[in-house]
């Protein structure tokens, strides 16, 4: 089979694999459509996970069914485990399908029969694999409690605009998006958002919710300003370097600031639900590559922001 392999950091190939034997237990997936995440950009460009196949977003058939899996593989030993969040469990996050074990960026993949779900009649399988990145946007709404009226989405980028969605599906009646990029201002409209800006500086303060989806650490302290008193935001973005903010209005307004990481398996069912109910949440799809595409959609997505979620379709044109 084909696939595309990380050589090291920004170094992809098209190299041709054995086919996947699936083991005891397991099931081989043909794949149709695997999304680009935000972390298979930070693997590609530290060149983590090098000698494998990235790609964890991804729906295919299986024996002719379509389906989509969830990739979180998790010990079932640690603390996190044994507590009811076995989404957070480190080895969850790192040995299943595009991390440790080889990912979809392949025409084919074998992964246990327990990650996978099968498909409700209406949900296209070439858009299933935003199931995965729609399950992490509706986690970081669960953790924050409550869905008020009012929420501001601070980044409109794939995980961003799923939470515009999985918002107004909720009974968000007035989301506010806020994003430089102009194509994502318009797909958040279209995704229920009723008003949206292009700077951070222009967005309403006093919100009861905030979803930062961003992951930039120097907008922390101007995400958390907009919230009003008793607020919560909910972090989805992951900053990877230290962020300069000054705490006492959290302490002194009783707002709360909250992590949020993957999804359980509740939140994954419900996004297959979820996208089933409203096809065009994947509009949000404005790309698709094929294999042989992939490595310069990568070097695309690190030089200029995407206009929405780039998808790769392994399987030969024509």
């Amino acid at each position: 089979m084909r696939a595309v392999r990380l050589a090291g950091a920004k170094r992809l190939e098209v190299i041709e694999l054995p086919d996947p034997e699936p083991g005891d237990g397991e099931v081989l997936v043909r794949v149709v459509a695997t999304g680009i995440c935000g972390s298979d950009l930070s693997c590609y460009k530290a060149g983590v996970f090098s000698g494998s196949v990235l790609g964890h977003e991804f729906s295919g058939f299986v024996d002719g069914d379509p389906v989509v899996v969830d990739p979180k593989m998790p010990c079932g030993a640690c603390a996190d485990c044994r507590n009811g969040a076995s989404y957070r469990c480190v080895e969850a996050l790192t040995r299943g399908p595009g991390g440790m074990r080889d990912g979809a960026f392949a025409e084919m993949v074998a992964v246990p029969a327990s990650c996978v779900h099968g498909l409700p009649a209406g949900l296209d399988v070439a858009n299933a694999c935003l199931v995965e990145p729609l399950s992490v946007a509706i986690h970081g709404i669960e953790r924050a409690g409550v869905v008020p009226d009012e929420a501001t989405v601070v980044g409109l980028g794939p995980i961003g605009l799923l939470a515009v969605a999985a918002l107004r599906a909720r009974g968000c009646a007035n989301v506010v998006g806020v994003d430089p990029v102009m194509v994502r201002r318009t797909l958040a409209e279209k995704l229920g958002a009723g008003t949206v800006h292009e700077r951070i500086e222009d967005a309403p303060t006093g919100t009861p919710l905030v979803l930062e989806c961003t992951g930039r650490p120097e907008l922390l302290q101007q995400t958390t300003n907009l919230l009003a008193p008793g607020g919560v935001a909910v972090l989805l973005g992951v900053p990877m370097s230290e962020a300069s903010v000054v705490p006492m209005v959290w302490v002194t307004r009783e707002q709360s600031v909250v992590g949020s990481i993957s999804s359980s398996e509740a939140d994954f069912r419900a996004a297959i639900e979820l996208l089933a109910n409203r096809p065009e949440i994947a509009d949000i799809i404005t790309r698709r590559v094929t294999l042989d595409e992939l490595p310069q959609a990568f070097q695309d997505l690190i030089s200029r922001p995407a206009e929405g979620k780039v998808a790769v379709d392994p399987r030969p044109r024509g």
